[in-house]
């Protein structure tokens, strides 16, 4: 979630240092991952103006400008931008001052040059080439009431975002509107929210059965407005810079105006073109089984009972809490919108943005659970925002229909229990000021306990101890006092198989491995990447956390193949790793396979200790044999031999088995070509995937210490005569 430090600005004095409001947000509980500063115009960008424009004598599409940026000499710029015109102010780039390409991500800096025979003394930018919008199809062209040579990062100041972790339990954070009442509460300065007041009814015309909702349980609430006569266009440069600062591409003004307010209040909406809806309104309904619909994002989906969507007469228009249709959005044609604001049943939206595979802004929302009350106050916000920018006229009443709505029961809060959770010294009033201003209602209050009433966005709210954790985060984890805790400790209980696991690994590490670590559970083409395996021996979770995790790892090659890419392509390709972690397999029985595996990688340019072979030399086949056998010395082990193997992970004619005891162990080999296509280096890779349960099997039991001798050591050399025909 992107926070804008400017836009947080609007809503509540900050009084502190970027540093230390990410330390009391991520302090509050409101982890901040990342900071980024956003359009930072570079210092020696100025306002210039185009004092003259003559055509470049060797070239169609230059043209040779004088520009007077406040020096007592103009200076001289070829420009090749079709909007160069005498009496223009423009950002002016001198000498020295050093850009950023936007594409490449490459910093430039500003020369003096020769452009087809004409000398050039600095460039005249585009927003595209500041970094304030994609636009490049000319100059940005400045307000003529800008002085002349004022700095334009003085003009354009730079934001700062807030990358934010946001926990499940508080979607009010997912809008600035929810981060800036906790920064209110957290600085002790008030939070100013613009004034949102209901908006005008210019006409009636809007029919009574605007909106149907045939699953209220699905859909509680659903709001519908119609705006008649809007003008689509470009949306206004303080609006595109607000949705920039968070990541969003603008796209005209109405879709950005519900952007807009989805980040300001955290409540999503969407716009239908009104004029492609069949009836001019809307159902609430459960897909037919087959029903089909295209996205926005031109995505085809085959429905069923369980989604729920917006329809008109005849079809489905939009996948409710997901995304809207293709064939229902607003376009630069739309004359006439409606627009939704509505409330969804977290756990339907859940269900079907997993099985259909499709997250957006909304879903995310909208999974987590939205304020019903503030449904009807970003409706007015958009509207309000549609009539300012796109104009057009409210027509007839809001269409709201509603259903059964949750509303949050009181809490009961003893003050002392409040002191006793949180271990802090607060008064009575101390405690009910923070309740206050954190917007909950609080009522009967004694010297013993008051009732606290959570608002409608603050549904994690059911108990004291919730109380008591609200207190202790905006009082200050850092001010719990600190206590030593006495404990008993029971005496632990001896695990021989960590015990015989962590000295495997140990005994890695010291042969130089670096130990990784990957989740338990995989995506199926991370699984079947070992070809050992197929669809009938994966064991799929029915409630997985994502896309890519739902199957359990049968084998630890495709987790670690991925690790090894991601290590090349950034540049880290002398790699030696090893896993050793729990797979699980089907194998078609009644009750899964759970045992512990080992797999060893190698590729890249040996350690350089072997001088003899160059700083160059890279890890080969043998290596990986070294190294196996290397661990089979330290675990003592001797009754082992390897053999040639044949196996679809492995190159041809490289690959080998380990066999104990007689026993297939494990091989290991180069890996084949089809597993390392898409790897960004030069060297072959090695692996080796092993049976931890035979490894630690053929290991020897306890060794008796046997001292060294008290006398010194003698040595002797024996001689044998032999007849000559013995070769050997």
């Amino acid at each position: 979630m992107k926070i804008s430090y400017n836009w947080l600005s609007q809503y509540v004095k900050i009084d502190c240092g970027i540093a230390e409001l990410a330390d009391k947000l991520t302090m509050a509980g409101i982890e901040v991952e990342a900071i980024e500063a956003v359009g930072r115009i570079p210092d020696g960008v100025v306002v210039g103006e185009i004092i003259d424009r003559k055509k470049h004598p060797n070239a169609d599409t230059l043209s040779c400008c004088t520009v007077n940026i406040g020096t007592e000499e103009p200076l001289a710029i070829v420009c090749g931008a079709p909007n160069c015109d005498a009496g223009k102010k423009v950002p002016v780039a001198t000498i020295g001052s050093v850009l950023c390409d936007q594409e490449t991500k490459t910093e430039f800096k500003i020369k003096k040059s020769n452009l087809r025979g004409e000398k050039s003394f600095g460039m005249m930018c585009s927003a595209r080439e500041l970094g304030l919008s994609g636009d490049h199809g000319g100059l940005l062209e400045l307000s003529s009431e800008l002085p002349v040579g004022k700095a334009l990062n003085e003009v354009f100041p730079g934001d700062t975002v807030f990358d934010l972790e946001i926990t499940p339990n508080r979607p009010d954070w997912l809008s600035h509107w929810g981060v800036a009442r906790d920064i209110s509460c957290l600085l002790g300065a008030p939070a100013i929210f613009p004034e949102i007041p209901p908006p005008r009814v210019a006409a009636e015309g809007a029919p009574e059965n605007l909106v149907t909702v045939e699953d209220s349980q699905c859909c509680p609430r659903y709001m519908g407005r119609v705006i008649r006569n809007v003008k689509i266009s470009e949306s206004p440069e303080w609006l595109k810079k607000r949705l920039r600062a968070v990541g969003l591409r603008p796209i005209n003004n109405i879709v950005d105006i519900t952007n807009f307010v989805l980040f300001e209040l955290g409540q999503p909406l969407h716009a239908f073109d009104r004029d492609k809806l069949a009836g001019g309104r809307v159902v609430i309904r459960r897909a037919a089984n087959g029903e089909k619909i295209t996205l926005l994002d031109g995505t085809e989906l085959k429905l069923n009972q369980s989604n729920l969507v917006i329809a008109d007469a005849e079809k489905p228009m939009c996948l409710a809490g997901v995304m809207g249709g293709v064939d229902s959005g607003v376009s630069f044609d739309t004359v006439n919108v409606l627009l939704e604001t509505a409330v969804f049943e977290p756990s339907n939206i859940r269900a079907t943005s997993r099985t259909m595979g499709i997250s957006s802004d909304s879903s995310y929302r909208y999974e987590r659970g939205v304020d019903w009350k503030m449904a009807e106050k970003a409706a007015d916000r958009a509207v309000q925002l549609i009539l300012e920018i796109a104009g057009g006229e409210l027509v007839g009443p809001l269409a709201d229909v509603r259903g059964k709505l949750f509303e949050p029961a009181p809490v009961s809060c003893r003050f002392e229990r409040i002191r006793l959770l949180t271990g802090m010294v607060l008064s009575n009033d101390e405690i009910v000021d923070i309740f206050r201003k954190l917007h909950l209602g609080v009522t009967e209050i004694d010297d013993i306990k008051c009732k606290v009433q959570p608002t409608t966005f603050r549904l994690d709210i059911e108990r004291e101890a919730d109380l008591a954790e609200e207190v202790a985060r905006i009082h200050g984890l850092d001010k719990v006092p600190d206590i030593p805790v006495t404990v008993k400790s029971a005496a632990s209980i001896r695990d021989d198989a960590y015990i015989a696991y962590q000295s495997l690994r140990d005994q890695l590490v010291g042969l130089g491995l670096f130990e990784c670590l990957h989740y338990s559970t995989v995506s199926a083409a991370s699984a079947l990447s070992d070809t050992r395996f197929s669809e009938s021996d994966l064991i799929r979770m029915t409630n997985p956390i994502g896309q890519d995790s739902g199957v359990m790892r049968p084998s630890l090659l495709g987790e670690m193949l991925a690790t090894v890419e991601r290590n090349l392509a950034r540049k880290n390709t002398d790699l030696r790793l090893f896993e050793l972690e729990r797979v699980f397999c089907g194998n078609n029985a009644m009750f899964p396979e759970e045992r512990y595996e080992l797999i060893l990688v190698e590729t890249g340019r040996r350690h350089r200790e072997l001088y003899s072979e160059g700083a160059q030399a890279s890890y080969d086949f043998y290596d990986m044999k070294g190294l196996v056998e290397s661990l089979l010395a330290i675990r003592k082990i001797t009754d082992y031999n390897f053999d040639a193997y044949d196996d679809k992970r492995f190159e041809e004619g490289k690959c080998a088995a380990l066999y104990l005891g007689g026993k297939l162990a494990g091989c290991f080999g180069q890996l084949s070509d089809k597993l390392t296509a898409g790897f960004k280096t030069e060297y072959p890779v090695f692996a080796g995937q092993f049976e931890v349960a035979l490894l630690l099997e053929s290991t020897p039991g306890l060794q008796l210490y046997k001292p060294l001798s008290h006398f010194p050591s003698t040595s002797r050399d024996i001689a044998f005569a032999a007849d000559s025909s013995l070769t050997h």
